[in-house]
């Protein structure tokens, strides 16, 4: 009796518009899965992973350039502030001394000195809650500056991570087309097998039943 022979190994492939896109296959003791990535998709993975290997060693790192930029918008938003305190303090100053001096003819008296001195207690309040805005403004700016890059770099490994999970699902319908392959090949091997056992039996049986018809001859 001859042995049955082993099914082939069945190919799998994905194609898109007319291109193989991805393809399973055997190669020696192997099952190989390959993705063909288009021209524009590698690009946009290489980038994503360039990117990725520069700016991760340095996201927490400000260089020079963007201190002093900080610093110079700290500095602007500063200086509009204590403008803004001046031009609020400074009139209301004027028109005390202009109000006491036309009612009482000079300025060395105990209402001038405490109108003054809510005045001027009011602006010391503001200078000091300017101070606390000053460093809480320059936070804000080290933290915006921060929150861009890791949303930068957010951007790059969600590129990465689509493209990878991309090419895993063509790879999986490959692995798919080829398993439907082996499975008909298997099925289709497995019934020649046992059309090749049942023409066995039936020579075995007319042999028999010939030596059967040859007693009797």
């Amino acid at each position: 009796m001859g042995k049955n022979s082993k099914p082939s190994y069945s190919k799998g492939t994905v194609s898109v518009n007319g291109n193989t896109v991805a393809s399973n296959y055997k190669k020696g003791n192997t099952v190989v899965s390959n993705y063909n990535m288009p021209e524009t998709e590698k690009g946009i993975y290489d980038y994503a992973q360039n990117a990725l290997l520069n700016s991760l060693p340095q996201v927490n790192v400000f260089s020079p350039e963007t201190r002093n930029d900080i610093n110079s918008q700290v500095e602007a938003y500063k200086n509009k502030s204590m403008q803004t305190i001046y031009d609020t303090y400074n009139p209301m100053l004027e028109d005390l001394k202009t109000d006491i001096a036309s009612r009482f003819g000079n300025l060395n008296n105990s209402v001038f000195f405490d109108n003054l001195n809510s005045i001027e207690n009011n602006r010391a309040n503001a200078m000091s809650d300017l101070a606390q805005d000053v460093e809480a403004k320059r936070n804000d700016l080290f933290n915006d500056e921060l929150s861009k890059r890791y949303n930068y770099l957010n951007l790059m490994n969600t590129l990465q991570n689509m493209i990878n999970s991309n090419a895993i699902n063509y790879m999986n319908m490959a692995q798919g087309n080829s398993s439907s392959g082996n499975s008909y090949n298997q099925a289709n091997n497995t019934a020649n097998a046992n059309n090749t056992q049942s023409n066995i039996n039936n020579i075995l049986q007319a042999v028999a039943l010939a030596a059967q018809f040859a007693k009797y001859m």
